[in-house]
């Protein structure tokens, strides 16, 4: 018998994690394997989704302060674009940001957090170009278009 996935949870970070977990996922059929990878990435694109939103919160807040914007009004959201690297496609880290009063900026927000997180985003993703990556600082909302 296999253990249940609510059983693994004692053995996260013990060494038979590995054993146990490798058991579990060979009983399972390859439309199990794929729904538990799919449910896997979404979770991931969550938790990076949201901690992008916090840190984009705090970066927009600071460039406004620091007039590296073309408005005083805070920032309600971000739009970031694609760009190729010879590993594959990834978010930029220039965007465009609007502000409360509608007006739009470019700016670099190429600051450790936020570029880290949109390459971690960007492994999510499937992308390939051309897509735009949409943030609104005032719902959380994360999408892709």
């Amino acid at each position: 018998m296999s253990p249940s996935p609510t059983g693994l949870a004692p053995l996260v970070g013990t060494t038979d994690f590995d054993a146990e977990l490798g058991r579990l996922l060979d009983t399972l059929t390859a439309a199990q394997l794929y729904d538990i990878e799919t449910a896997c990435v979404e979770r991931q694109r969550a938790h990076y989704g949201r901690r992008l939103v916090d840190a984009l919160r705090h970066r927009t807040r600071e460039v406004v302060a620091d007039r590296e914007t073309d408005s005083r009004w805070p920032v309600v959201g971000v739009v970031f674009g694609t760009c190729e690297w010879e590993n594959g496609w990834f978010w930029e880290t220039t965007g465009q940001v609007r502000h409360l009063d509608g007006t739009r900026s470019i700016v670099d927000l190429d600051f450790d957090d936020v570029s880290g997180l949109l390459a971690d985003l960007s492994g999510t993703e499937r992308l390939c170009g051309g897509e735009r990556l949409r943030i609104d600082l005032r719902t959380g909302d994360v999408t892709v278009s």
